[in-house]
């Protein structure tokens, strides 16, 4: 027990800041959602967030840039997102920009700051408030036929929030007796607002995640880990393009409700692809594409000319309409340095957490395959990449740490 008369007002504001600190960041977390809140109110979550961010990050903002660095190929995605401003097709600085930086920034210090476990926790209680109050909103409209978007813009982006704080909660009931109950109810609550929200390709990625669940007991075994992940996940990739290749038009049409050109996006990503290899290195910059005469060309070639706006529905087209190939390779380097990393970190500890972030990837990957793109845009998901890639980079490098100075203390 911390007695608070013995502190200095410099020790005293630190204390109460450290307690402060997890709900100011989930605020921070709250604002890169697409929340469907009145446009003052979202304002000022944004503007707070923005306030909140940089007092953090000017407070440990050595620690911050210590652990930015241990990720090279991420750190050159995001410089070369504002350095592409010079031939993108929207003058000055895009506000979108700025906040893809601010998410950025909001990883990095989430990285910094907590370990995978704090963060795993944090994401935990924020998902479940946004479960209950969207709960809440759908049970004040009726549950009726029209899909549940809860306190989000989509069905789509509850959808998404949703299977992932299921796989939280579920690895929460398996791995901690004494949470279980907290994480069977978080579970329940999580997978009732998915089915509410209807969204059929988030759904897919939850039973997928739900199917790679078995590989932590493997890892707890004196097994190889990298020979043995590596198997499985070549195994499963293989049989998995082979079910999905036999079984096309009855998983697309008959069981996602949707159309062999996935619901009219096949004929946007032909036109995509087409415009992608006029500019191929550098892309259109950030933002720049849909503002182009390329862009509005596909816009109004496509069903996307209702809407009035332009939207790939890919994460990786639209990063390489961004920043062409360029920005393509930064962040598989990016990511498969990850990847790499955590599977290693599994093979050394192997911890509920790690095994978390190992899953997390594997959702971050199929999600932008079609779900709305997640890559360097102001969202939470771009926010916990960014954390994840971070904190592996940085819990590798103190194991070797460790190991080297236990071989230095034997000699």
């Amino acid at each position: 027990m911390v007695n608070l008369k013995r502190l200095s007002p410099n020790q005293l504001i630190t204390f109460f800041l450290l307690k402060l600190e997890p709900f100011l960041i989930g605020i921070c977390l709250f604002s890169g959602m697409f929340l469907d809140i009145p446009g003052s109110l979202l304002t000022l979550l944004k503007l707070a967030s923005y306030l909140i961010l940089v007092f953090l990050l000017i407070w440990r903002w050595k620690r911050v840039a210590y652990v930015f660095t241990k990720d090279i190929p991420l750190l050159c995605l995001v410089g070369t997102a504002v350095w592409s401003i010079a031939w993108s097709a929207i003058p000055g600085i895009p506000a979108l920009l700025r906040a893809v930086v601010r998410a950025t920034a909001l990883g990095a210090y989430l990285a910094a700051r907590y370990n995978p476990k704090e963060q795993m926790r944090l994401l935990a209680w924020v998902l479940g408030i946004v479960a209950i109050l969207s709960l809440l909103v759908t049970l004040g409209n009726g549950f009726g036929a029209a899909p549940a978007q809860g306190i989000l813009r989509h069905k789509n982006h509850l959808a998404r929030l949703m299977s992932l704080n299921a796989i939280i909660c579920l690895l929460t009931a398996l791995n901690h007796w004494k949470y279980r109950w907290l994480g069977w109810a978080g579970f329940s609550l999580s997978v009732l607002m998915l089915l509410l929200s209807q969204g059929k390709s988030a759904l897919v990625i939850f039973l997928v995640m739900i199917t790679l669940l078995p590989l932590q007991k493997f890892v707890k075994q004196n097994y190889k880990l990298q020979t043995f992940l590596y198997m499985v996940s070549a195994l499963m990739a293989f049989v998995g393009s082979i079910l999905i290749l036999w079984n096309l038009e009855f998983i697309v049409v008959d069981t996602l409700g949707k159309d062999l050109e996935f619901n009219g996006r096949l004929p946007i990503w032909t036109l995509v692809v087409e415009r992608i290899l006029e500019r191929p290195w550098l892309g259109y910059g950030f933002e720049g594409f849909w503002s182009s005469d390329a862009g509005y060309s596909v816009i109004n070639s496509t069903w996307l000319a209702h809407g009035g706006y332009g939207h790939s529905h890919s994460g990786y087209l639209e990063l390489a309409l961004q920043l062409g190939f360029l920005g393509v390779l930064l962040f598989v380097l990016s990511f498969l340095t990850a990847l790499f990393r955590i599977i290693k970190l599994l093979s050394l500890r192997k911890k509920n957490e790690f095994f978390w972030m190992f899953l997390y990837l594997v959702f971050f990957s199929i999600a932008n395959f079609s779900l709305e793109p997640s890559i360097l845009v102001e969202d939470i998901l771009w926010t916990l990449y960014v954390s994840t890639a971070l904190s592996a980079a940085v819990y590798q490098s103190r194991i070797v740490k460790n190991r080297h100075l236990m071989k230095a203390a034997q000699v």
